[in-house]
């Protein structure tokens, strides 16, 4: 179910800017469509905090615009679907970029690669996270001292046709009460939610981030030299779309 022809490369790659970040994502995605090869992880980190709206999440039922303003935290948009979030120091971000279909690609079946791709994470994290696991959609959870399950990672995919992105966040030593200030309830919540907000929903991994890379690369074979990155590719999206604050905003 999750077939990996090759090592993948691993890239440890953070940019200046939040929405440079989102054009490389993008970029990757699109340099494995058009021009092939195995794929490959990468990990980055926002030195600052940042709103990240789903494709199709409406802007002022998913964020605190007054609050973001108020605060200095851009709101951005990124190319893929999902639900919003907040990044900054402690949100460990990865992004998984894979070929799709034959010989050796992922299989078209979207909810089948979305669970192998997290129960793979989930098992290479539970030997130093008892209890890890899969629930909802694709949300990384953890039991909490109340019987129940936190919510330390959410995800969220974009397909094309030879290739998908499928990236997602990590939490340790994030400032979790910031997610309340700037974040709304989502619109859709899975039923494990049980109504909850945000403070009792979500928490932090116990474990360095040091520890949740080495699980990452694990997970997903991630043993191969970093590749060149598809810089040329990156600045076109980012001059077409991402440095367009009407991309951001719309509603």
């Amino acid at each position: 179910m999750f077939p990996r022809p090759a090592p993948l490369p691993f890239l440890d790659l953070t940019r200046s800017d939040p929405r440079e970040d989102l054009a490389l994502d993008e970029a990757l995605l699109r340099s494995v469509d058009q021009h092939g090869g195995p794929g490959l992880l990468r990990i980055w980190e926002r030195p600052e905090p940042c709103v990240v709206l789903g494709r199709a999440n409406r802007l002022a039922l998913n964020s605190d615009p007054a609050a973001c303003e108020a605060a200095g935290v851009p709101i951005l948009r990124r190319a893929s679907g999902g639900g919003t979030v907040l990044l900054g120091p402690g949100a460990l971000c990865w992004s998984l970029v894979l070929p799709v279909g034959p010989p050796a690609g992922m299989p078209g079946d979207i909810p089948a690669v979305t669970a192998a791709i997290m129960h793979r994470l989930a098992d290479a994290l539970r030997p130093l996270v008892p209890g890890a696991g899969v629930d909802g959609t694709s949300d990384l959870t953890v039991p909490d001292e109340q019987g129940g399950r936190r919510k330390v990672g959410g995800n969220a995919q974009r397909w094309l046709k030879r290739a998908m992105l499928h990236h997602g966040t990590l939490l340790t030593g994030f400032d979790l009460p910031a997610i309340g200030r700037f974040l709304t309830p989502p619109e859709r919540q899975p039923d494990y939610r049980a109504g909850r907000d945000h403070g009792a929903f979500v928490t932090n991994l116990p474990l360095p981030r040091a520890d949740l890379v080495a699980a990452l690369r694990t997970a997903f074979g991630a043993t191969d030299p970093p590749p060149e990155a598809p810089t040329e590719l990156a600045t076109r999206l980012f001059r077409e779309r991402y440095s367009d604050p009407a991309w951001h905003t719309r509603r």
